[in-house]
This record gives C-alpha cells, structure tokens and sequence, in this order.
C-alpha cells in the first residue's frame, strides 16, 4: 500500500488539502467520516477534472475534441480560484474500487489493469479506510512475496 497519502475529513477546503498534499508529496488524498469510513478521494486528476466546463468534460470522457482547439486556459485559472475555497466533498470523487485486506493479490491487479490506480483497502464488516494501492505499491509487494519465496 501507498505510504504517502493524505486523510482528510469531508469538509477540509480544497486548497489546504492541495497545500498539504504537496508538502506530504502524497498523490491522493483520502475521505473518511468521522467513523474512518471512506468517502471519497482527491486527487490532481479530480482537481482537473473539476475546472473543465462541462461541456469539455463529456467530450473528454468520450476521447475526443474532433480536431478543435480550445482556448479555455484563462477560464480553467479562473475556475480554480473559484475550487480553491470550496469544501473537499464538493468536489471529490465518490466513485472508487475497493478491496479487503483478505482480497487475493492477483484480484487487486486485475482491478488496476481494468480501472487504474487508486484502489482503497477498506475493512470488510466497517468499510473503514485501511490504505490505498496503486501500480507501484503493487508491484513491490509482488517483491516482497517473491523475496519471502526465495
């Protein structure tokens, strides 16, 4: 699992948590309850997404612009200026995967080869926040098995 990540609660602003995202050097950013139970995530990728119109968004989601040239720039800068302030449930992403500590290795793989990082460790019967994994985490665990097998 991933140790550099940031846990925040729901309504911590954007902006701190960007702050302390950077300071950490944590590229997600984790939301739990007060009972530890996840939320949502943060994450630059979320950020980004928030500043893009509308408009822009769907056609990103659908991969392709048809050759246009945008010049939404100065729009998205000041798009963020108007995120920064906001709370972090505002614009978190509530949509997530997730594993049990108990999920066989190769399943939390596979869901990283179909779905891409993060994926949340989440404790069966509470659904509380254990950690988060992503390509690198696991590929160095896969190490860390391979090492105990030699």
């Amino acid at each position: 699992m991933l140790d550099k990540i940031l846990v925040v609660d729901a309504d911590a602003s954007v902006e701190k948590t960007m702050t302390e995202m950077r300071k950490k050097k944590a590229a997600t950013c984790v939301v739990v309850d007060e009972d530890g139970r996840l939320l949502g995530y943060l994450d630059m990728k979320v950020i980004l997404k928030n500043l893009l119109p509308v408009s822009l968004n769907v056609s990103a989601a659908g991969g392709a612009f048809g050759g246009m040239v945008i010049g939404a720039a100065p729009g998205i800068a000041k798009r963020l200026r108007k995120v920064k302030p906001l709370e972090v449930h505002h614009i978190m992403e509530r949509n997530f995967h997730a594993v049990s500590p108990n999920t066989p290795v190769w399943e939390g793989v596979q869901l990283l080869v179909e779905h891409g990082s993060p994926i949340f460790v989440l404790e069966e019967k509470t659904q509380n926040f254990i950690g988060v994994m992503d390509e690198a985490s696991s590929i160095a665990e896969l190490e860390r098995i391979q090492d105990e097998e030699d």
